[in-house]
């Protein structure tokens, strides 16, 4: 009976169930979330007329970007643009793979790919009736998401994963990084969370919910734990971020916490140091994120030096493995921090080889999968108990 139907609308038979690459993200002076179809073996991106996807925002180059499908397999490379290419937040200098669920930003565009099998059907999209149908699929995915991120926000259903930071010199705990997770289908990373929030221009209430939910699910943890927050950079620092987190302070005095900013926020010093000395008022820790990934701004790290500087992965992977120039540099660099005196931390850290190169380099602190998946409170409290010796703190806890 389906045949048929199908036969009498595209006058021929189905063809088999094939696969296809989407992109997902906002298109257009609307900011309409869209579904993209990558439809040929070769698909450009940019601003200027003639290419396969044609985005209108300004940082976006006229021939920015390239998809290249081989066989089953999709690649991303840049075209020589302004602003970059980027897959998970590292820039793309090489054709890099791509697979479904990857975070794709084009300049200050944003994108999720998505691998979907699809019924491709002859003369499908010749049929103007069921064009539409598929305008109103995209629309339900669309208000679907938006509906599941009501209900995230609504209940608070942030489910923060706390991953272990150490002491590279002897291994000991010294506390967390909360990392915002969820169960709701959609929105279960912050990635997808925040590229959703930005599209209802929510994304500060998103930001003080996830370190709300953070500090209180690490009243759990055992000890006198650091408990590193992060911070959105649509946050105003003395509206937004300050208040709360004194009065999270002031709930939980158990919770050391330390409040990560990107370095790159640090636009005026004189005002940030301000910020800083009124966290540390309230007995609150200042850290740099993601050293190095952008451009390292030395002065104003040396005007307003924070407590914690964590370098940036890219810094980090196959550090064993960098020339004796990188490393000179990198060893400056963390010579240079720990002088201020701020105590320096490897975020990244994927293997052993790569722990003892940044124990070598004079890293105080070490953060990544080698020392430990990011974990809900529940679960760190199970292992606890049953390996009471993997759980020793610095603080002697």
């Amino acid at each position: 009976m389906v045949s048929s139907a199908v036969d009498q609308i595209t006058g021929s038979p189905p063809t088999r169930a094939q696969s296809a690459w989407f992109l997902i993200g906002c298109t257009g002076p609307e900011r309409n979330l869209s579904v993209i179809e990558v439809d040929s073996e070769t698909f450009s991106i940019g601003r200027r007329p003639g290419v396969n996807l044609q985005l209108s925002s300004m940082r976006v180059s006229g021939r920015h970007a390239e998809l290249l499908k081989i066989g089953e397999h999709l690649f991303i490379r840049d075209l020589g643009s302004t602003n970059g290419t980027f897959v998970n937040r590292r820039r793309v200098r090489q054709p890099t793979p791509l697979a479904s669920g990857d975070h794709v930003e084009l300049a200050d565009l944003e994108f999720r790919i998505e691998h979907r099998v699809t019924q491709s059907l002859s003369g499908l999209t010749s049929v103007p009736g069921l064009k539409q149908t598929m305008h109103c699929v995209d629309s339900l995915e669309s208000d679907w998401v938006m509906s599941q991120f009501d209900r995230l926000i609504k209940e608070q259903a942030i489910v923060p994963n706390y991953q272990p930071i150490i002491t590279l010199s002897d291994r000991e705990r010294i506390g967390y990084e909360a990392l915002a997770r969820s169960s709701m289908v959609g929105l279960e990373t912050p990635a997808t969370m925040f590229q959703t929030a930005e599209l209802v221009c929510r994304q500060v209430e998103l930001s003080l919910i996830c370190r709300s939910r953070a500090v209180e699910m690490a009243a759990d943890l055992s000890g006198n734990p650091k408990l590193f927050v992060n911070t959105h950079p649509q946050e105003c620092l003395e509206v937004d971020v300050l208040p709360q987190l004194i009065r999270l302070r002031a709930a939980y005095p158990r919770i050391n916490l330390v409040v990560e900013i990107h370095e790159g926020t640090v636009q005026h010093p004189t005002i940030f140091r301000s910020f800083a000395d009124s966290l540390r008022e309230h007995g609150i820790e200042l850290a740099y994120d993601d050293f190095g990934a952008g451009q390292a701004r030395l002065l104003e790290l040396v005007k307003a030096p924070p407590d914690y500087l964590k370098f940036d992965s890219c810094l980090i992977r196959n550090v064993h493995r960098c020339t004796s120039n990188q490393w000179k540099m990198l060893k400056m660099l963390v010579d240079m921090a720990r002088d201020f005196p701020t105590t320096t931390l490897a975020e990244g850290i994927e293997t052993a080889e790569e722990a003892e190169a940044c124990r070598d380099l004079g890293f105080d602190l070490g953060q990544g999968f080698f020392f430990g998946l990011p974990q809900d409170a529940g679960t760190i409290v199970r292992e606890e108990a049953r390996n009471p010796q993997i759980f020793r703190y610095r603080n002697g806890s």
